[in-house]
């Protein structure tokens, strides 16, 4: 019988948002919203399975609210027939002051919580199905969660779900990670991934394994979020599907600080008014001579947006390029000579080229005490 799941990741109910004022608590609301957009997803899909890969709330201390309001949701799901399996991630481990050993969570029906560090199968017969799965305890109690996991080849559909990040070298170690071989050789059908907030696709080898992303932005940078996945198995292929459940979106802008005047910022920051946006404003290239600081203007039409960053990397234009006008044998003046002897029977465009790497190189160096 063919087989059809959602998968979803890194809600973060709860999550406090302290930076970001009073635009905080509408994040909490549409988190919550893309909560409640997830599951009316799952019943008018008909999906026969709903995987939470983590990090469901943002935090083990959840008020009785936002559990109630979970809690309602979820048995929405059981009453439709849809069972729901939780994997607790870094921000809500499982432990002794578990938000998943609530009452309300507890007595839902058909609502499986992995509470064991190593993997652990949950058989849904009625499906062919065997979903293995985990739960963060202890940070680093069981770094490779994929490493001795052994599936029961019995069972037509073997599905695994973990809240983990993909070793990366020269990175800080985390506290459960999982590798492609890994990947490869688990013998799923679908790795369910948690942890990271963009959407990406991690399969291997012949298994199936994506993180969705957080279903709505819960950091205000770059990145493929606003998403959850319908995954349908067929006898041969597997499909994956993004739904978009998040209202927010992300546009990095940059102007070079010659172009930074007043009236044009305010042009370009209006043209692209929205209240659903994230804009990040970067500003480059060389100080001219009456620079104005753009951050009060950026910070004046905030409101336009959902939320405003900006991030001033210009550097002051230097008064001159002589390399006699600076010490000799000095950073900056062997810089310039070293350019300079490239002029010769440059050609006008090669010449301005030229002429703009001076100044930004020497502009570096200055900044730097050269």
């Amino acid at each position: 019988m063919p087989l059809k799941i959602l998968h979803t990741a890194d809600v973060h109910l709860g999550a406090k948002f302290l930076g970001l004022g009073r635009k905080g608590q509408v994040l909490r609301s549409r988190l919550l919203q893309a909560f409640d957009d997830t599951v009316n997803l799952a019943i008018r899909e008909k999906v026969d399975l709903l995987l939470i890969a983590g990090d469901l709330f943002d935090s083990p201390d959840v008020s009785k609210t936002l559990l109630a309001q979970v809690a309602y949701r979820l048995q929405d799901l059981s009453a439709t027939g849809i069972p729901v399996c939780i994997t607790p991630g870094t921000h809500d481990p499982y432990g002794d002051d578990s938000v998943y050993r609530a009452p309300e969570l507890a007595d839902i029906g058909g609502l499986t919580v992995f509470t064991r560090e190593t993997m652990t199968p949950a058989y849904f017969p009625e499906l062919d199905c065997v979903v293995y799965g985990n739960a963060n305890m202890k940070p680093f109690a069981n770094r490779r969660p994929l490493e001795s996991l052994e599936v029961d080849e019995h069972v037509r559909y073997r599905l695994g779900m973990v809240h983990a990040s993909f070793e990366i070298p020269d990175l800080a170690e985390d506290t459960y990670v999982v590798t492609p071989p890994e990947v490869a050789a688990s013998g799923l059908d679908y790795l369910a991934l948690g942890h990271i907030h963009s959407f990406s696709d991690r399969s291997s080898g012949e298994v199936t394994a994506f993180y969705p992303g957080s279903p709505e932005m819960v950091r205000m940078q770059k990145g493929d979020t606003g998403n959850v996945l319908v995954v349908e198995f067929g006898e041969e292929e597997t499909w994956v599907r993004p739904f978009r459940t998040g209202s927010l979106t992300y546009e990095e802008l940059t102007i070079l600080a010659e172009e930074a005047a007043p009236v044009t910022l305010v042009s370009m920051l209006e043209s692209r008014a929205d209240p659903d946006k994230v804009l990040q404003v970067n500003i480059d290239g060389l100080r001219p001579p009456g620079y104005i600081d753009p951050a009060p203007v950026i910070e004046q039409l905030s409101d336009l947006f959902f939320f405003v960053r900006a991030a001033d990397r210009s550097v002051p234009a230097p008064s001159t390029l002589d390399p006699e006008a600076y010490p000799a044998g000095s950073p900056a003046s062997e810089y310039l000579k070293l350019l300079s002897a490239g002029l010769d029977g440059a050609s006008a465009s090669e010449t301005d080229e030229i002429q703009e790497a001076m100044m930004v190189g020497l502009s570096l160096l200055l900044e730097e005490g050269s």
